[in-house]
Parts: structure tokens; C-alpha cells; sequence
């Protein structure tokens, strides 16, 4: 697997992610099995991957409760055909 750089915010809310996996399941996971599930995971739902690009804000914070969400998905009828399937 190639060695790929992260911020320190990045690595933080990585080893965060699998302390909680760790915590919640009593199995540790590897920073790479980590990112290999959650890279599955969005190209299970690349569509609203695409989407965060698209638009200036990946994530929503709710200014009365603080809630951080992703936005939800707008399908489009008659859109195009996705042509990775």
C-alpha cells in the first residue's frame, strides 16, 4: 500500500475513529484496514462522494444544535447514466 501524507487534524479524527471501533467491537483495526472500509464504503455510495466535491460544504452544522450532518442526496430524474458501474 502506498504511503499517503494527512494533516494533523486528519490524523487525529483517524486514530480517534479507530479507537472508537476498538472501544465499541473490543478488536483493534489498523489505520489501513480503516481507511480501506471506509473507502469501500463510499464507492458503495459514490454519487454523494461526487456531490461533496461539487459543493462548497461536505458537511452541514446545525447552528442551533451544533449537529454536524451530511447534507442529504437530491436525486435528479433523467439524470445521466453512471458510467463506472
Amino acid at each position: 500500500m502506498a504511503s499517503i501524507a494527512f494533516d494533523k487534524q486528519t490524523e487525529r479524527r483517524l486514530d480517534k475513529l479507530r479507537a472508537a471501533v476498538r472501544r465499541r467491537t473490543g478488536r483493534p483495526v489498523s489505520r489501513a484496514e480503516l481507511l480501506e472500509r471506509l473507502v469501500k464504503d463510499a464507492y458503495g455510495s459514490r454519487d454523494e462522494v461526487v456531490d461533496m466535491f461539487r459543493t462548497s460544504q461536505a458537511y452541514v452544522a446545525d447552528e442551533d444544535s451544533g449537529t454536524v450532518h451530511r447534507p442529504e442526496r437530491k436525486l435528479v430524474p433523467g439524470g445521466p447514466e453512471r458510467s463506472d458501474k
